[in-house]
């Protein structure tokens, strides 16, 4: 009987509910689609976020008398690749070592006291254990130096705009520092303090001050999970389960914890301007989504209930006559509900294939990548559409059980 009535409901009312099932897709291909994109924006949002440098710092550690005697300590470039064998080693996107020495600059007659950097602007580096090479250095960490001309080599130097102007300096010249020989190869503008300063490369610059295989600081560019009210919590008063769970967590804390754990003696610290702009930026980006998802939702159930409704008072005269012949409230209802798991289920499979086009949209324009494809959003988008078909279905089935029989079969509405 129930599929009778079901099947002589959608035969009458093939336009309405035609209509239902691509208001129901639509709501749920574009909430699926925000889905989509929640799932995988931490990634990706962090990974577009190192673009503003590196989020943890590596220094040598110093203590005691040491730091009070203001005692110069150097880590060892050996322990950098290192740091590619941490827990979250999948997660370190950039390194970049610096050996930054005070340097006496001429050119001609003029003389320049000045802080030299000795880097990688970019190397491979073999990863321990595998085939494959880790690319390292300023361009993985700093991507918006602008270097008019090349990367310092072997007997090079790189001049920082400001400095260059001071001197006039220009690609190609010839500079001394330190009474040695330097060809200028490039000429950089970050529009920091790095315009004032000379970057050589790093073998070159530990030659010149007598530190082989010595680095003052190492910049770290990782992807990070975004830090939250757990995250803050101090390691040494956390219990061994809630250490474990704060350990495997990809916080910039833990990450910078375990890198310590790698580098000898050296002191990893969160640059926490950055860690805190991205999780910030992260937080408002996800509200944004749980907010025009909620919208999306609220606006389908709204088309629902309003073309339920229309057709419902095609159907004044049915209803009447069920209603005396001897059905129930609970038989009425039935009857509407099952229309809408019918609807939801159809508009939710029919709006789980059109998220998965959107979301690829968005990926491509957003973030220049497809977002990923997961299976999971199946079930989720049915049921986000039988939700919103339940949901448009409540007006309708208040006006439903409030119809009198007698009222509508005497012809009166």
């Amino acid at each position: 009987m129930l599929l009778s009535l079901l099947k002589h409901s959608f035969l009458r009312q093939k336009k309405a509910m035609a209509m239902m099932v691509v208001s129901v897709s639509m709501g749920t291909a574009i909430a699926a689609s925000l889905i989509a994109l929640s799932m995988d924006i931490k990634g990706k949002v962090s990974k577009e976020l190192r673009s503003f440098g590196a989020n943890i710092t590596v220094t040598p550690k110093i203590e005691g008398i040491a730091g009070i005697a203001g005692q110069r300590r150097y880590l060892r470039e050996e322990d950098i690749i290192r740091i590619k064998t941490i827990f979250w080693r999948h997660n370190i996107v950039g390194i970049a070592p610096a050996l930054e020495e005070n340097a006496e600059l001429s050119y001609g007659d003029k003389r320049r006291k000045i802080t030299a950097v000795g880097t990688w602007f970019k190397k491979e580096l073999p990863l321990p254990g595998e085939t494959a090479k880790f690319e390292a250095g300023v361009t993985t960490v700093s991507p918006w130096w602008a270097i008019e001309g090349s990367p310092p080599e072997a007997g090079g130097v790189v001049l920082g705009s400001s400095l260059s102007r001071e001197l006039g300096v220009r690609e190609g010249d010839e500079v001394l520092l330190d009474e040695r020989p330097f060809k200028v190869t490039g000429i950089v503008e970050t529009g920091g303090i790095e315009d004032g300063r000379a970057f050589l490369d790093l073998w070159d610059m530990q030659q010149l001050k007598g530190l082989p295989g010595k680095v003052s600081t190492i910049s770290v560019s990782a992807l990070t999970t975004p830090m939250d009210e757990f995250a803050y919590k101090d390691p040494s008063l956390m219990s061994r389960k809630e250490y474990e769970k704060w350990y495997c967590t990809g916080y910039v804390t833990s990450i910078a914890k375990q890198i310590e754990e790698v580098v000898a003696g050296g002191r990893a610290k969160p640059v926490w301007h950055i860690a805190e702009t991205e999780g910030i930026v992260l937080g408002r980006m996800s509200m944004l989504i749980y907010l025009l998802s909620a919208a999306s939702l609220l606006a389908s159930a709204l088309g629902v209930s309003t073309t339920m409704v229309a057709g419902l008072l095609r159907r004044l005269d049915e209803i009447g006559l069920m209603k005396a012949i001897g059905a129930d409230g609970i038989q009425i209802i039935v009857i509407f509900l099952s229309e809408a798991l019918i609807i939801g289920t159809a508009g939710g499979i029919a709006g789980y294939v059109v998220s998965i086009g959107v979301a690829k949209v968005v990926g491509l324009k957003v973030f220049g990548v497809a977002l990923s494809e997961r299976a999971l959003l199946l079930p989720v988008s049915v049921a986000m559409a039988l939700l919103i078909a339940a949901i448009g279905s409540l007006l309708p089935i208040r006006r439903a059980l409030k119809i009198k029989p007698a009222v509508i079969l005497k012809g009166a509405r």
